[in-house]
């Protein structure tokens, strides 16, 4: 082994190397050093030279949560996804995995997810107004932009398809019946009950 090279107060990455705590198992220097995060780890010279390791972990995580997480609404809203990351999820998985319960009634019949990203669907459909839930406004449309909206419980009932298929007509923009003629108290002729 040749001469240890001492790396007291030096910094690799975020850590500040403090002293040097003896040898590895395979007879390199290794030293404890402070993260900039406040924790502490033990890293061999070769590691700290080659800037293999440059934090005590906290720098991968941080790194593999911008990755993942690129619009920060995942895991963000009191400690899980937002309403809206759930609702781009939940429909992706409707339309695109077989093994999704409700998949038969979406993607099995065609419904296609054409989002490509969450930030795509978070800027067509906004932040979730209380008691609102994803919905297409063609139901036999796909995922899309242009084709979907937050809407009520009573706005999705008069937008479901029958069961053979069909569309079931809004019943508040459809006119059901002719117009009925007016009626007047005086037009109905009046009976007298037996007592």
């Amino acid at each position: 082994m040749g001469k240890v090279v001492d790396r007291t107060g030096l910094v690799y990455g975020r850590l500040y190397v403090i002293l040097q705590m003896g040898l590895t198992k395979d007879r390199k220097a290794a030293w404890l050093c402070q993260c900039s995060c406040g924790n502490t780890v033990i890293v061999s010279a070769g590691s700290l030279r080659s800037e293999l390791t440059q934090s005590c972990g906290c720098l991968q995580k941080e790194r593999a949560g911008d990755c993942a997480t690129k619009h920060g609404m995942a895991g963000a809203w009191k400690g899980r996804s937002t309403p809206e990351y759930t609702a781009y999820c939940n429909a992706q998985a409707r339309c695109n995995n077989p093994k999704c319960d409700k998949y038969k009634y979406y993607g099995g019949r065609g419904i296609k997810f054409l989002f490509t990203s969450f930030e795509q669907f978070f800027s067509e459909i906004g932040l979730r107004p209380k008691g609102t839930t994803l919905d297409r406004i063609n139901n036999n449309g796909n995922y899309e932009p242009g084709n979907v909206r937050w809407a009520t419980k009573a706005q999705q009932n008069a937008n479901k398809r029958a069961p053979n298929g069909r569309k079931i007509p809004d019943v508040l923009s459809t006119p059901y019946a002719p117009e009925l003629p007016v009626v007047s108290s005086t037009s109905i002729p009046y009976t007298a009950r037996p007592q």
